[in-house]
């Protein structure tokens, strides 16, 4: 099952906050879902919860039992005009309300990326008016919706993934924005981790291959025996590189003597490799 039909599942157990709430998701589902001609709706899903949910709805609130036909869910004659009456009507005048016909229409017409891949939500309705209801409802409540028009359909859609977990939470009750985040905490994590793993590979990377060059350095020196000739503190920070190749030029500094910091121990390294350099080739 994909995240958005998880979401979907999620949505179809969100109670109603007053009486208008389930008319109001029925116009935002009709709005992407519902298709209009022949003096009849006609609509179908292959998700059973939503099946069950609109259904419902059609008969507590209009006393309308869709018919079968085939995969599809009709609704003709004189149930037909009682629905469209009812529908095309202003159904969102509370808050409430318009929340519920953002989730009937993200029910109908609604889809959502999982957080783990790229940040997308969309909504797709039939018609400019339509697309420019949801638009004005989702600036309301401070929503940034973009639009595009895709084959027959006009699309309203959000990338933002902080404004997706919002809306999700607003058009559920927060369980849909809690899923969205969690999964998205989780991405972050994973990322952060591999980012994490691709500098420390790279940090051990870079001191191979200054402990590398060190060690050629001192290794040069002492074949030409000049080692003894160096002052003593540079002949201890290059036994010391000798005996830990692998140890950070600050680990390398708490061992001397001194116990001196990151930059007298470069400082002191480099001075053996520019010595190595004035030695010439083997």
């Amino acid at each position: 099952m994909s995240f958005s039909s998880d979401i979907k599942e999620m949505l179809c157990k969100t109670p109603y906050e007053c009486p208008g709430c389930r008319l109001s998701e029925l116009a935002g589902f009709f709005a992407c879902a519902g298709k209009n001609d022949d003096d009849e709706i006609r609509f179908s899903t292959t998700n059973k919860a939503l099946e069950e949910r609109i259904i419902k709805s059609l008969m507590q609130e209009l006393g309308i039992v869709p018919q079968k036909v085939g995969t599809r869910l009709v609704i003709c004659d004189k149930d037909y005009k009682k629905l469209y009456d009812e529908i095309s009507g202003d159904v969102t005048i509370y808050e409430c309300c318009k929340i519920a016909y953002l989730r009937g229409a993200f029910l109908g017409g609604g889809s959502v990326n999982a957080p783990d891949k790229k940040y997308h939500m969309e909504l797709g309705v039939k018609t400019q008016r339509d697309a420019d209801k949801l638009s004005e409802i989702l600036k309301e409540f401070d929503f940034r919706p973009k639009e595009t028009i895709r084959k027959d359909k006009y699309v309203i859609y959000i990338k933002e993934s902080s404004q997706i977990a919002e809306l999700l939470g607003y058009i559920s009750d927060g369980r849909a924005g809690l899923e969205f985040l969690s999964i998205q905490i989780e991405k972050e994590l994973i990322s952060n981790v591999q980012r994490q793993a691709n500098c420390d590979s790279a940090n051990l990377d870079k001191l191979a291959k200054a402990s590398s060059k060190h060690i050629n350095a001192i290794k040069k020196i002492k074949s030409a025996r000049k080692w003894s000739s160096l002052p003593d503190v540079l002949r201890e920070i290059g036994e010391l590189r000798l005996k830990h190749p692998d140890l950070s030029l600050e680990e390398l500094g708490k061992r001397t003597s001194q116990g001196i910091g990151k930059s007298g121990v470069n400082h002191r390294l480099n001075r053996i490799v520019e010595y190595a350099e004035t030695l010439g080739k083997d």
